[in-house]
């Protein structure tokens, strides 16, 4: 899972700073100085941080304020979510999430100095998609944002690096795990325990 991919997302999460295209319009700024707030506490964080254990438990609480870890992790469980008992619906939300901060905290370490540069936005109802490039990374990657912007609060539903989707990356990942190992959810949970507590 620590792939360059995983490492662009953890560069995005937490570039140096954020820049909007001058002609973008007012509701395209409000997108963009979200995205840039996230990143600005995100690199304030993370750099304070000396090793992957602090790395993560930093990110952590960025992750549960600015992203929806709940959606993405029934997003992520796909059909097996509706198979897994209420205990492990409630158990798999929550390893998901530290699962995610110790991956990309630890990708982190190897940041040096990429910034975000907002490109446009669109607007669909209740979700906005905020386009961005990472200036500094190799080949400027492209990293789009899904955001809800429902009742006013802002929370990230999918990341796409290069257009593929961190949440069905991951899905496909999970399934094959579940899979081989008799379709029991507890089986994945029980991996990613021990996979946040070896970092």
């Amino acid at each position: 899972m620590l792939t360059r991919r995983t490492f662009v997302t953890a560069a995005a999460i937490a570039p140096a700073g954020s820049a909007i295209n001058p002609v973008a319009r007012a509701d395209q700024a409000s997108q963009g100085a979200f995205i840039g707030s996230l990143s600005q506490q995100a690199i304030t964080e993370l750099t304070s941080a000396t090793t992957d254990k602090e790395r993560a438990a930093k990110l952590l609480p960025i992750l549960q304020k600015y992203f929806d870890m709940p959606k993405l992790a029934k997003h992520t469980l796909g059909l097996y979510w509706k198979r897994a008992t209420p205990e492990e619906q409630t158990a798999y939300v929550a390893v998901f999430t530290e699962y995610m901060s110790a991956v990309y905290g630890k990708r982190f370490a190897e940041y040096s100095g990429q910034s975000l540069a907002v490109q446009k936005v669109r607007e669909t109802g209740e979700t906005s998609t905020v386009f961005t490039i990472v200036k500094g990374a190799q080949g400027e990657p492209r990293v789009d944002w899904d955001v809800n912007t429902a009742g006013g609060n802002n929370t990230i539903t999918d990341v796409r690096v290069e257009g593929l989707s961190l949440a069905e990356t991951h899905r496909q990942e999970f399934a094959s795990v579940i899979s081989s190992n008799g379709g029991k959810v507890q089986a994945l949970i029980d991996i990613l325990k021990k996979k946040v507590a070896s970092i």
